[in-house]
Parts: C-alpha cells; structure tokens; sequence
C-alpha cells in the first residue's frame, strides 16, 4: 500500500563532491598562513574566510569552525594524499623496508621523520599555542603524541625489527624514536637554534644507530 509520501533521495553528485573538496582545500591553505602568521587566538574565521574567497558560514558548514580548522590543517600536513611529494614518501617508507643494511634503513627512516617534522612542526607550534588558553588543544595535543607514538611503533617493527639491539623493546624504541623526533625538539634545534635540516638530520642519525642499533 502507498502513502503518497515520497522519500527523499540521497544525491551525490561527483562535480559537487569535487567543488566541497576545492572549497575545504581553499580554506585550509587559508587558515593555513594565517596560523603561522598570527597563531591560534589571533586568527578569526572571518579572517580565513576572506582569505579563502568563501563566507564565514561555508567555513562552519564544511570544517566546523576555528577548531575544524586547526585539527584539519594538521591533519594535512601528516599526509595529504593530493600532493604528489608527500605520496612518493609513503612509497620511499616501503622502499626503505627492503634494504639489506639496518643502519641504512635506520638513517633513511629518519629522512623522512625529517621531511615530516619540516611541514607538520610550525602547525604543531600553533596547537601548543592554542593549548594555553583552549582545553581542545590540549586533547589533540595529547591525542597527537599517543597517535605519533603508535605509528612509529609499527614502523619501527617493519623496518627495523629484529635489528633493533639487545634489552630494547620495540615500545621503549618507539619512544626513544618519537622523543628525538618530536615536533617541539626539531622546532627548539631548528628554529630557536638556527640549526640547519640537514644538521639536526645527522645528530638524530648518530644518536639513534646508537640508541636503537648499538
């Protein structure tokens, strides 16, 4: 039997799917340079809207807001599958997991922490700054440390593993790894201390094949 109540049919447009993507994309690049520029607390959805060529209520809509902002510039910097730099990283980690020699293994591993840490570093200087004064940012502070601690470990048991010395767990060498490569050491070496990239590359190279490989 019919109602005469007509359902409403889900439509999912690929040309709209696309255009909500360009818009988010507009908008984090925007919220992006604004965060670096004047940090948390002095960037404005307004601002970011004006920025992106979008109205502050598309920016509500699509990201949820300043926070949806922050966790979805964040969220970029660790892997945006669109850029093609960050896709022939994932395909190096593989690569690196073949090679014979731990200690090349170990040395081009933390290449890439490096390259990592040189884009998601001044964003996570932004969310230690926005955790002074905004309890979401001391979550996704803390939500970001466990998440870092977790990946390392499972990259550090497939491309290091039973290389790893004596009396060391793969856990404690997570830790080790995350703690040298942390966001706020790479941002005290390389920005306060003017070391170079290449620099602080070396000495975590030197201390961890010490550290981890013995």
């Amino acid at each position: 039997m019919t109602t005469g109540v007509k359902k409403a049919r889900r439509y999912n447009s690929p040309l709209r799917e696309e255009q909500a993507g360009l818009t988010r994309r507009r908008a984090l690049a925007a919220a992006r340079d604004l965060f670096l520029a004047h940090g948390y607390a002095g960037t404005t959805v307004a601002e970011v809207a004006k920025a992106a060529g979008l109205s502050p209520d598309t920016i509500y809509v699509s990201l949820g807001g300043k926070q949806g902002l922050l966790e979805g510039v964040w969220a970029q910097a660790v892997y945006d599958p669109e850029d093609p730099l960050q896709r022939e990283q994932e395909r190096r980690l593989e690569r690196i997991a073949g090679l014979s020699d731990p200690h090349q293994r170990l040395r081009q591993l933390v290449k890439v922490s490096c390259e990592t840490l040189a884009r998601t570093s001044p964003v996570h200087a932004v969310i230690r700054g926005a955790a002074d004064g905004h309890p979401f940012a001391v979550d996704l502070r803390a939500r970001l440390l466990n998440s870092r601690l977790e990946i390392q470990s499972r990259r550090l048991h497939a491309i290091l593993g039973s290389s790893l010395r004596t009396g060391i767990s793969i856990t404690r060498a997570a830790e080790h790894y995350s703690a040298m490569l942390s966001p706020e050491l790479h941002h005290l070496l390389t920005v306060e201390r003017h070391w170079s990239e290449r620099q602080y590359e070396t000495w975590v190279v030197d201390l961890l094949d010490h550290d981890l490989l013995g």
